[in-house]
């Protein structure tokens, strides 16, 4: 009976070391394997930040490559700037200025036969509180010409016709007899034509 004991205490510490190397075995490998999947991760990491620092060299590269573009750009930029300030300030002035060479040739090609001009010029008018700018013609009809209102008459219509965004208003404010003390007479007329966005 006591050699049975003997052999069955034997057995149990055999058994824990046999249990306990089992273990150690089992903690080492998994240790191993953990450190392998850090090691393949820590690899791969590296790859990829090497890839990375390689396409950003090659695209800092191709950026110095381009600076000159770019810098031709911020310059063009700046003229552009420029250049829009200096249209914008011209259209400004373009509005508060009058353009005389469209007047006179609107007036000039409205001028029917047996009219002759006379002077042409701008004057303020009262209108209101505000004053307005006024384009005035005077001008007369040829001695020998019957009709006189209807040759008028044709030049303020044509004057319309020919106007259509230099003037507002076309009146006509006198009419008087051109006395030259020769036989045949001739009227004098003054027409006063409101300017537009005044």
């Amino acid at each position: 009976m006591i050699e049975i004991n003997l052999l069955k205490a034997r057995q149990e510490r055999f058994y824990q070391k046999v249990l306990l190397i089992r273990i150690l075995t089992i903690y080492i490998i998994g240790f191993l394997c953990l450190i392998m999947i850090l090691g393949v991760s820590y690899l791969s990491n590296r790859i990829a930040i090497r890839s990375v620092l390689a396409g950003i060299k090659k695209y800092s590269e191709h950026i110095e490559k381009q600076q000159d573009v770019v810098e031709s750009l911020k310059n063009y930029k700046e003229e552009m700037d420029k250049i829009s300030k200096f249209l914008f300030l011209g259209q400004e002035e373009l509005k508060k200025r009058v353009l005389w060479s469209r007047k006179f040739n609107t007036i000039v090609n409205s001028v029917p036969e047996g009219i002759s001009l006379g002077r042409m010029f701008l004057m303020q008018n009262p209108l209101g509180e505000k004053t307005q700018r006024v384009f005035v013609i005077e001008g007369s009809t040829l001695p020998g010409i019957e009709e006189y209102s209807s040759a008028i008459s044709k030049f303020m219509d044509n004057i319309k016709n020919n106007s259509a965004s230099e003037f507002t208003t076309i009146t006509l404010v006198e009419v008087r007899k051109n006395d030259t003390g020769k036989g045949s007479q001739g009227v004098i007329f003054r027409i006063e034509c409101g300017l537009k966005g005044e």
